[in-house]
């Protein structure tokens, strides 16, 4: 009985996946009848996660892929297919081209092979014959050049390109039994060792990656693909200077400048340095070859020379690269996506980026960091959250290496990643390097934004306006490293509240005569109080008692050098007087401050309104306005100088001479 229930109980929920599936898979059927090649790959993909191994999905991706030219994706979709379904010639057939296609010749013969093996009567069994013949014979000359003539060379060859195939897949711990298989046979077989070089940078060993790299080096001087994956090594171990060392000799090497994949290697690990021209000369070098000529040229180096091309300002250019990617393997993601994010707003781009976070970071790196940081982040404390992520530096030297490398060129996720990183260290390298991505032209203006605050706060960025290049140009802007608060500057027993409270309201209707006679009362209580002075000095300027304005302005200043009001209405006499130099040396100080009263606030943009007016330069006083508009929105003064600005220019002051 009991077994009876399990197989009840089993059976309804295999029926409830059915329905679910067939739908997904009519999503598909429509998508591909309307050739939304992309979008029905992604919902494919989304299905084979679901329901893994099943025929009419991984038949489905087999087509999508080819409409898409997406033919290593096309050869493992090939490969899964025949697994579950042995008999399928047509599978048979695209696996053994899409072998070829990607330069699998061992491969592409073994397939042939059992092609004609299974099916020796097949429509295109002459046409595969063919073929086999010419593999035969390029193959029998590859493997004695090689040094490994005859069927053993051959199984030697196949096995090399299954390692490679496995690597394409992600499947590393496979690939790594099979190179050290290889290396077994054949302890100098360069192309096993720079396969387990990049195993070992994939499962997060990068010493053990620089090591297999330098090995073909001792033997194989000019071996490019051990001097491209050395460079990127070094590179991503944040030992740049040898990379631009290595990069130099990669770039040297003439040997097999025929073959398709040196331009490749050499655009790649020109790329991680940031090398933009180097790269475009690279894809200029393969121009001239000849090699972009060939069909089987790979499309992701235009995918390198149009992010180059974009870095340097060639945006035109960079497009064209990009279609022409796109043109040659529709299914490229990363050309994709740059000329997606291109249709953002400017101060919203990532773009252009050459590889996603994954090519810079190893996984174990980044499990590292939620391991060290998740308890912290739990903690809800600030400090907690810094040591853990200091903890985590130290333990990966390396990424704090890559943290300026991925914040002007990685991907959204890549960017994020180093900026978490160096907001939540707060080590001085990394606020020094957060300053320099602040003032860079590279992503988005809102990291931007973050990173200029964190160096402003940490006082790496300098008092008064910062130039930021922000929706597409160069600004200047203010960084508000200080609090904003209504607290009273100067505390006064409650009778003298009073009389203040009313002499402030007597100056804001314009009587001068009795808030001289209300703070003149208050003062002989408080002689000495900076502000009951300071509004006094106001007063005799609105009765147009200048000089004895002055003269109480400065005695206030002489005796509270900290009183905000006194040195701001110093610094503004003096922009009236057009002693610019003498009132930038009276505001300088008031940047250094960590809170500012509302009103001193106010008061102190407009001082910067009016000595930037003074000097001419528009893009201060823009800056400050919307400084002061961003704390006081509503103060009718800063429609008053727009309004002025725009009708008369700039040498105007909506306070007048008032202080």
């Amino acid at each position: 009985m009991s077994k009876k229930r399990r197989r009840k109980s089993g059976h309804p929920a295999v029926m409830s996946t059915l329905p679910r599936l067939l739908s997904g898979l009519s999503e598909v059927a429509t998508l591909m009848r309307d050739r939304q090649w992309p979008q029905a790959l992604k919902r494919l993909e989304v299905l084979d996660r679901r329901y893994p191994n099943q025929t009419e999905i991984l038949s489905a991706l087999v087509n999508v892929c080819y409409e898409l030219q997406d033919i290593r994706r096309y050869q493992h979709a090939c490969e899964r297919l025949l697994r579950i379904d042995p008999d399928n010639v047509d599978a048979a057939l695209g696996l053994a081209g899409s072998y070829l296609r990607n330069v699998r010749p061992a491969l592409a013969l073994r397939a042939f092979r059992h092609l004609l093996d299974r099916w020796p009567d097949h429509e295109r069994a002459d046409e595969v014959r063919k073929t086999v013949a010419g593999l035969e014979a390029k193959m029998t000359a590859f493997l004695t050049e090689w040094g490994a003539p005859g069927a053993e060379g051959l199984e030697f060859a196949v096995l090399h390109e299954e390692a490679q195939s496995l690597m394409e897949q992600g499947k590393y711990s496979q690939a790594r039994r099979v190179a050290e298989q290889l290396l077994h046979r054949r302890p100098d077989f360069a192309p096993a060792l720079n396969n387990l070089s990049q195993i070992h940078f994939a499962e997060g060993h990068l010493d053990r990656a620089v090591a297999a790299a330098q090995q073909v080096l001792t033997f194989d001087p000019d071996n490019y693909h051990a001097l491209s994956n050395l460079t990127r090594f070094l590179c991503l171990s944040g030992r740049l200077d040898e990379a631009r060392q290595w990069a130099e000799r990669l770039k040297a090497v003439q040997a097999d400048v025929d073959a398709g994949d040196v331009w490749l290697k050499r655009a790649e690990a020109l790329s991680f340095l940031g090398d933009d021209q180097g790269v475009l000369d690279t894809f200029s070098g393969a121009e001239q070859a000849g090699h972009l000529k060939s069909p089987l040229t790979n499309p992701l180096l235009y995918h390198l020379a149009a992010v180059a091309a974009l870095r340097l300002g060639h945006e035109d250019e960079a497009r064209r690269h990009w279609r022409e990617a796109l043109k040659r393997s529709p299914g490229l993601d990363l050309a994709q996506a740059n000329l997606d994010d291109l249709r953002q707003p400017v101060g919203k781009r990532h773009a252009p980026w050459a590889f996603p976070l994954p090519n810079w970071v190893t996984q174990q790196a980044i499990h590292d960091m939620a391991a060290h940081l998740t308890p912290a982040v739990r903690q809800k404390r600030d400090q907690a959250v810094t040591q853990a992520a200091r903890r985590y530096l130290r333990q990966h030297p390396e990424v704090a290496a890559l943290v300026p490398l991925l914040l002007d060129r990685s991907d959204s996720h890549g960017r994020e990643f180093a900026l978490r990183v160096a907001l939540m260290a707060e080590t001085p390298e990394m606020l020094e390097m957060l300053r320099d991505f602040a003032l860079s032209q590279r992503g988005p203006d809102d990291l931007r934004h973050q990173a200029a605050r964190a160096a402003s706060e940490a006082g790496l960025l300098p008092s008064g306006p910062t130039r930021m290049w922000l929706g597409g140009e160069w600004r200047e802007i203010l960084m508000m490293g200080f609090e904003i608060n209504d607290e009273p500057t100067v505390q006064h027993r409650p009778k003298i509240d009073r009389l203040m409270t009313e002499a402030l309201m007597a100056l804001h209707q314009d009587d001068a005569d009795k808030a001289e006679r209300l703070l003149k009362q208050a003062l002989e209580m408080e002689p000495d109080a900076p502000d009951l002075l300071n509004n006094l000095a106001y007063a005799y300027a609105l009765q147009g008692r200048h000089q004895e304005s002055e003269t109480l302005i400065h005695q206030v200043f002489q005796r509270h050098p900290d009183y905000a009001f006194a040195r701001i209405g110093l610094a503004r006499l003096s922009i009236s007087r057009g002693e610019t130099g003498q009132a930038r040396k009276l505001l300088e100080p008031l940047f250094s401050r960590k809170q500012f009263n509302f009103k001193e606030f106010t008061l102190f943009c407009n001082a910067q309104v009016e000595l930037f007016s003074a000097e001419g330069k528009p893009d201060g006083v823009r800056a400050w306005l919307d400084m002061w508009a961003g704390v006081d929105p509503d103060n009718p003064h800063i429609a008053d100088w727009r309004r002025r600005i725009d009708r008369h220019g700039l040498r105007l002051w909506p306070f007048g001479r008032r202080t």
